[in-house]
């Protein structure tokens, strides 16, 4: 995989027309909510792939998607159910998304979205949890990867979003 991003079949990506994220800070533990907004600019339904990192320290615990009026929130099923019922979905001509982590890392997920109709949005939301890195001088530390880590990708992309706060409780929203 190249990139972060949505990715058609043909490895062409579907533009991301915004991000909003939002930090809420309690403590030592952040709560991460992103939501991505795509457009599919294409003249035929496509089906794409989201590759997408995690703190390693992070736990997801919230996975929703929505294209048009339809949202979907996701639930966990056996890996190879879940499968399943996406290949049946897609096969039947019905907008589906299968979410699951990589089986290269546990930090890794792939979010796969499917008959994305044309000229229409979807957004994606995630939530995690992280417990932040407490720094020599006592501040907290939180990275917002943005890219994969260079274990899964070219060096030559992206960057990490680095935030040092203190030790306080904050709510903040940063945007991308």
């Amino acid at each position: 995989m190249d990139c972060c991003g949505l990715i058609t079949e043909k490895r062409k990506q579907v533009p991301l027309k915004s991000v909003e994220v939002e930090v809420q800070v309690k403590g030592h533990v952040a709560t991460v909510t992103s939501t991505l907004q795509y457009v599919n600019e294409e003249e035929l339904p496509v089906e794409a792939l989201f590759v997408f990192p995690l703190p390693a320290e992070a736990a997801l615990c919230h996975f929703s998607a929505k294209i048009a009026d339809q949202e979907v929130v996701a639930e966990v099923q056996e890996k190879q159910k879940a499968r399943d019922k996406y290949d049946d979905a897609i096969s039947s001509g019905q907008q589906a998304f299968l979410l699951e982590e990589s089986d290269v890392s546990p930090d890794v997920f792939w979010l796969a979205v499917g008959n994305l109709p044309p000229k229409e949005s979807a957004a994606v939301a995630l939530i995690y949890v992280t417990e932040l890195a407490v720094q020599p001088d006592d501040g907290l530390r939180f990275c917002l990867p943005a890219v994969l880590n260079l274990r899964y990708a070219p060096s030559n992309i992206g960057k990490l979003i680095i935030i040092v706060i203190d030790s306080n409780s904050y709510n903040f929203c940063l945007w991308l």
